[in-house]
């Protein structure tokens, strides 16, 4: 059964053009009258909303005068009012047989069937088309009927005819300007074009015709934003929160504006707005998760994180969504170096979800960065008997082989990667990568200059080779493979940060270091290797000041990256800071120590130290 609640105002405006029956012929005057009688004490019963005394009037007047189009339009729209679909289409399908130009049976039939296309449990798949025919025959130009026009116009936004419900509307909204619902989806049809300054127009007349209706102004604001105008956006919705204060989801759409536009604080201040008109909520909370993230505050992360997943539990949430939080708070354990909080998190998620291979590879890899190197091979095994041809898991065998020291077996398994997996570009990248690993540049060299052939497009196969020669001191060759990876793609953030880091470690052309750095920044300002380079070139051009404030940034966002930490401590005694080198040294040492030498840092810390004494 299909409910039209939807538009039993539209079947009482259109009720009302026909007080009585028209006349029809091979029916007695007598039983004309009767039928008459009937149908005017049916339209009482109606007006008085006694839906079911008017249904047995005007059956009742369909009895005796059963030629009278306008008796069964009108019993089709009764029946449509308690959602009796079939008897509702009977009726005024017997109206068209009897008259096929009665607009109210072809109105009648246009809504049922767009309420049968539109139910939940889907409708015949030629509703849509036939609520479109009906609806069509019942326009009339002249006096548009509101309700009619506003659900042809959804129709054909369905159909993705984006056109015809703009020329639809916008017939409409000639006639009623303060039509706002019809204002707000001739806007989501400009959008269905992708025309977001034509849309944003829209959606400020329509917030101009009912100013107080809040989902306007959340609409006009992401319209804004697609068309490339996020302040007046942010106006928007910041007017918004001020006019209503309780509306929950204004607040949610400025925190996530502000945090996209990096404003992490503000977004901080809305979120937890968010969090207090909707304490059982989980959308505030794990917003809120992504702005500390964002911040690198991974103890409040963990904590909040903690509570996120207990009350998801609790209110049966997805297994899938919680196991896909847990990841989050795996992330979060293993930013602080807590290995074991981060297992038992993936450990959970694994039995919430025992067939994700993002959570099998992420409790893989943790594993093996716990050096728990039999549970990374259990768990990479039984991946792989679920998927045995799955690349990941291969570049996931090879991965715990080489940290049991099996380099020969995982150059192996990624030789064989390479041959199943022949036509996909990551195979090779992840062979030459392994080789690089272990100082086999010419080898690493070799596979990556066959896949540049076979993939003479894929700039990321030129930028691996460009990091192999960088790798390999092979300094010109390395320049010129970033410098071909930017001649096709100029704003290959990776690139322009490498290229610009490799320059600033050799004191070479530090302008033009410092320049590229920035332009990886302006495409992802707040990545923490690329502050680690900018800091580092402004370090070797002794504009300390600077630097601090690139490596300080740095590293708080990465607090386990050795190199980074060595970095800001280098800074840190050159300007003679050096209790805080000593601590920031300790740190680096207790990192990953990946890509330092550990004797040199170990020196460095002394001789801070001793400076501490002295």
């Amino acid at each position: 059964m299909v409910c039209f609640v939807a538009f039993t105002g539209a079947l009482a405006v259109g009720a009302s053009a026909h007080a009585q029956p028209v006349e029809s012929a091979g029916t007695s005057t007598a039983a004309k009258a009767e039928a008459y009688h009937a149908f005017i004490v049916g339209r009482s019963h109606e007006s008085d909303g006694d839906i079911e005394a008017a249904v047995a009037s005007f059956t009742r007047a369909a009895e005796l005068d059963p030629t009278a189009s306008d008796i069964w339009a009108e019993l089709a729209g009764l029946y449509a009012r308690r959602s009796e679909a079939e008897s509702a289409i009977e009726a005024a399908s017997t109206a068209l047989d009897l008259e096929p130009d009665n607009v109210e049976a072809h109105r009648i039939l246009g809504l049922v069937y767009a309420a049968r296309a539109g139910a939940r449990d889907g409708g015949d798949a030629a509703d849509l088309d036939r609520a479109i025919e009906h609806l069509e025959l019942a326009r009339t130009p002249v006096s548009p009927d509101p309700a009619l026009y506003l659900t042809l116009g959804r129709l054909y936004l369905t159909k993705e005819n984006a056109d015809k419900a703009i020329e639809i509307l916008a017939e409409v909204i000639d006639a009623e300007p303060q039509f706002a619902d019809a204002v707000a989806l001739l806007a989501e049809a400009h959008e269905a074009k992708g025309d977001w300054e034509a849309a944003t127009a829209v959606y400020e007349r329509a917030v101009l015709v009912d100013p107080g209706r809040a989902r306007y102004r959340r609409q006009l604001a992401t319209a804004l934003l697609n068309a490339d105008q996020p302040e007046r956006a942010l106006e928007v919705l910041r007017d918004l929160v001020q006019i209503r204060p309780d509306d929950a989801a204004g607040w949610y759409a400025l925190s996530d504006l502000e945090l996209q536009l990096r404003n992490a604080a503000e977004a901080e201040t809305a979120v937890r707005r968010v969090i207090e008109l909707e304490p059982e909520g989980l959308r505030g909370p794990y917003l809120l998760t992504q702005i500390l993230a964002a911040q690198s505050r991974y103890q409040e992360l963990t904590d909040l994180l903690g509570s996120i997943v207990e009350r998801a539990a609790l209110a049966n949430v997805d297994p899938g969504q919680i196991a896909s939080l847990l990841q989050r708070l795996a992330a979060a354990h293993e930013q602080l170096g807590d290995h074991d909080a981060a297992i038992g998190a993936l450990s959970s998620a694994l039995d919430l979800s025992p067939s994700d291979l993002g959570v099998q590879a992420q409790l893989a890899q943790m594993y093996v960065e716990a050096e728990r190197l039999d549970d990374a091979a259990d768990i990479v095994a039984r991946a792989q008997s679920q998927r045995p041809d799955n690349l990941m898991l291969s570049r996931l065998e090879a991965m715990v082989l080489t940290a049991r020291g099996e380099l020969r077996g995982a150059i192996d398994v990624l030789r064989d990667a390479v041959r199943e997996h022949e036509d996909d570009p990551v195979a090779h990248v992840a062979l030459a990568s392994l080789y690089t690993e272990h100082d086999r540049i010419d080898d690493a060299v070799q596979v990556l200059r066959g896949a540049d052939e076979q993939f003479p497009n894929n700039t990321q196969i030129l930028f691996q080779l460009g990091a192999v020669f960088e790798r390999g001191q092979r300094f010109a060759e390395a320049e010129a493979a970033f410098r071909r990876v930017l001649e096709r793609e100029p704003d290959h953030a990776q690139a322009l940060n490498y290229l610009g880091y490799m320059l600033a470690e050799r004191n070479e052309r530090l302008d033009e270091s410092v320049e590229l750095i920035q332009r990886a920044l302006e495409i992802d300002p707040d990545n923490g290797s690329f502050l680690d380079s900018l800091g580092w070139a402004y370090f070797k051009k002794d504009e300390l000041a600077l630097a601090e404030t690139a490596l300080r940034r740095a590293g708080d966002q990465l607090r386990r990256n050795s190199v980074v930490q060595d970095h800001l401590a280098d800074l840190l005694f050159k300007i003679e800071r050096y209790e805080e080198a000593v601590m920031i040294w300790e740190r680096a040492l207790a990192g990953d120590l990946d890509g330092v030498d550990v004797s040199v840092v170990e020196r460095k810390l002394s001789d801070a130290r001793a400076r501490l004494r002295d």
